[in-house]
């Protein structure tokens, strides 16, 4: 049994066939291409080859080898009288007299088999596309499932639901469509989006240029299905000790939501949305089980889960990012203000700066006085200058400004801090702000009493291996370590909104802080709670969903053929784009995919079905194409060069010429192939050179 047990899965294997397979055909049809047309113009062909190297594999059919090579990363055609590994032979005048050699070719008819394998994989691109239609592609649609707190789409104000339908005029129908065409571009994009309400919007969004990609800071959307076992693969659907997890009866895998309450839920922007606007309320919650018939929906009530906390209050700290056309652009706030009162409740010791999002979202429709310190030189920056304009419980009113603002009724933590260094949102006021990992105070009775005190900073931060009142399968879970910058190292985070939000995710975590006072650091190990007294809840359930897809499909072999000739077209033309960008230093060489990482990406692909397989092998087929074209000598593209040298002047290279370029053409390649299967097993695999 233990031997069974041990045995590959049925799935993977078949798998790995497919994958196989479908690999070994994009390289055979386009060698096939140069082998037809070289039969058709009546050259010798020696060897038809799928791998470079050694033979490990042959038969010999009329005049011709036909083999399986050891080095399964391409295929060649080895003619009479043209041979890569040999530039001599295409200036033999013996080897050119033999009327079935290939130099003994008209110019038009090497060009017409140098170019057969590139328009074999052309036209097998489009079939393979043509084939995916006809089967069902799953695709993520062009939709936002959430906005990257402080880049460009955040800052522009798009929000969970809005839907992207064009990017500069072209028409953009999956979320690969949309990442593509902000990566690809140059300078700011004209962008018309669908919201969430229906209606129709116009922005001209500049992205971020900062790191290896442009981006818009984009998420993908959820949809609302729990995820199958396959997917979860032995992980749980649902966080530790939240709603989700205390819900009765249980929630199953690949239960879909339909309702929640009276209202009938069709997008995950209206679950979210409702949630968050009742956090402390029990919710019932319908959904449809896998086999149910539809309309059978099985009623599953939902609690709320509270906030856990250490009892920490951490001082507020200055605005970081505010979105455009916002109510706090339109009421004059400026990065750099820090909020220190609203309406008359200082920030800090009244309201605690994780609760600031909260006080807004609850005075949504109304005006509120809220009173800023601007920095110095942050112009205009005017200061009270009447003693009666002073507002109580502050002193000092030195760079004082008061603001009126209207907030807007948005829920507070539908924008949640996810990742290092991300600040913390006020989204009904438009808002990021940051959060310092200074102590301000501590929370009489709280798990941080008596252990920490005012004016200590934190350094670090350990989530430790699961406590012993949680699911023993979950105990050799690995410590995750938060550190904050210092001077050694200003990369790492500065605000504490990230590793607070991290405490709601891990919640059966014993978190040990190092923290530090006066030079001084010590380590203090702290289990997070709920505090009955503080009706404080999460504006999340804990239910893991799946990402939001649709299928498309067509019966038409027509219309899929059609959609095939596009998308080869647009495939082709974001080949072409990325090449550029990867010359000009828009696009990382950290991008590039090798052959390990394109099989592991067509063995992901695969398991998703043959319809996804096919869609992949159609584009590895485009980028063979083009690739295949560029002007490198050994490639079909530089060969393609040397005949129209050849059709222009009437003389053929010389052998020297041939040679070195040969030699540079070898050396490129083979320096790439090097790179990338770095890039592929030391950066990707084993992490290397991955940094922090």
């Amino acid at each position: 049994m233990e031997t069974l047990a041990a045995l590959p899965d049925l799935d993977f294997l078949i798998n790995i066939m497919r994958v196989a397979i479908g690999l070994g055909l994009v390289i055979f049809f386009h060698e096939l291409g140069h082998f037809a047309v070289a039969k058709w113009c009546d050259v010798m062909v020696e060897r038809f080859s799928i791998g470079f190297g050694p033979i490990i594999l042959s038969r010999t059919w009329g005049e011709t080898e036909y083999a399986f090579s050891a080095i399964p990363f391409g295929g060649y055609v080895k003619m009479l009288g043209q041979d890569d590994m040999d530039p001599g032979q295409m200036t033999d005048e013996e080897v050119s007299e033999d009327p079935r050699s290939y130099m003994a070719k008209k110019v038009w008819q090497r060009m017409a088999i140098i170019s057969a394998g590139v328009i074999m994989n052309i036209i097998t691109g489009m079939l393979f596309f043509a084939c995916s239609y006809m089967m069902g592609v799953e695709q993520a649609p062009p939709v936002v499932g959430n906005t990257a707190i402080g880049l460009p789409a955040w800052e522009s104000g798009l929000q969970t639901g809005d839907e992207i339908t064009s990017i500069n005029g072209k028409r953009i129908t999956s979320f690969t469509d949309l990442k593509l065409a902000v990566a690809l571009s140059n300078g700011p994009l004209k962008v018309e989006v669908k919201k969430a309400d229906g209606e129709k919007q116009n922005l001209e969004i500049m992205p971020d240029e900062s790191g290896d990609l442009r981006v818009l800071g984009i998420g993908l959307s959820q949809g609302l299905t729990i995820p199958d076992e396959k997917q979860l693969d032995g992980a749980s659907f649902t966080i530790s000790s939240s709603g989700a997890e205390r819900a009765e009866p249980p929630f199953e895998p690949e239960d879909t939501i339909r309702k929640i309450g009276e209202v009938e839920i069709s997008y995950y922007h209206q679950m979210k949305d409702i949630v968050a606007r009742k956090p402390g309320d029990s919710l019932d919650v319908y959904v449809q089980r896998k086999g149910d018939s539809a309309g059978e929906l099985t009623k599953i009530v939902v609690p709320p889960t509270r906030f856990l906390e250490l009892g920490l209050v951490m001082d507020i700290g200055g605005i970081k990012h505010i979105k455009k056309n916002s109510p706090a652009a339109k009421a004059g706030l400026k990065n750099g203000d820090k909020i220190v009162l609203v309406n008359e409740q200082q920030v800090g010791p009244e309201i605690d700066p994780l609760r600031l999002s909260e006080a807004f979202s609850s005075l949504a429709g109304e005006k509120v006085i809220v009173y800023v310190r601007r920095e110095s030189g942050n112009e205009p920056s005017p200061t009270l200058s009447d003693e009666s304009e002073m507002p109580e419980g502050l002193e000092n009113t030195e760079g004082l400004v008061r603001i009126e603002i209207t907030p807007d009724d948005i829920p507070a933590w539908t924008e949640r801090p996810t990742g290092p260094d991300v600040p913390m949102t006020a989204p009904s006021i438009g808002i990021a702000y940051e959060i310092t990992r200074t102590v301000l105070s501590v929370k009489a009775g709280s798990p941080a009493d008596g252990k920490i005190q005012a004016g200590d900073r934190v350094q670090a931060l350990e989530f430790m291996a699961t406590t012993a009142e949680a699911d023993s399968e979950a105990e050799g879970e690995e410590s995750e370590v938060i550190q904050f910058a210092d001077a050694e190292n200003k990369k790492r985070p500065t605000d504490w909104a990230y590793p607070f939000w991290a405490i709601q995710r891990l919640r059966d975590r014993e978190i040990k802080l190092t923290v530090s006072r006066a030079g001084e650091s010590k380590e203090v190990t702290l289990i997070p709670v709920e505090i009955p007294d503080n009706e404080w809840y999460l504006p999340i359930r804990g239910l893991v969903l799946t990402i939001d897809t649709y299928t498309l499909q067509t019966d038409d072999f027509g219309e899929a053929m059609s959609m095939g000739v596009n998308q080869t077209e647009n495939k082709g033309m974001e080949i072409f784009l990325t090449l550029r960008s990867l010359v000009r230093g828009d696009v990382s060489v950290k991008n590039l995919q090798g052959p390990v990482g394109i099989a592991n990406a067509a063995y992901q692909i695969a398991s998703h079905g043959m319809g996804e397989l096919l869609a992949f092998l159609g584009f590895l087929s485009v980028n063979l194409a083009i690739l295949n074209f560029l002007p490198i000598p050994i490639l079909d593209g530089g060969h393609m060069i040397f005949l129209i040298w050849e059709g222009i002047t009437g003389q053929k290279p010389g052998e020297k010429v041939l040679a070195a370029a040969t030699w540079v053409g070898a050396m490129f390649i083979l320096s790439l192939v090097a790179l990338v299967m770095y890039m592929d097993i030391f950066v990707r695999i084993l992490g290397w050179g991955a940094g922090e």
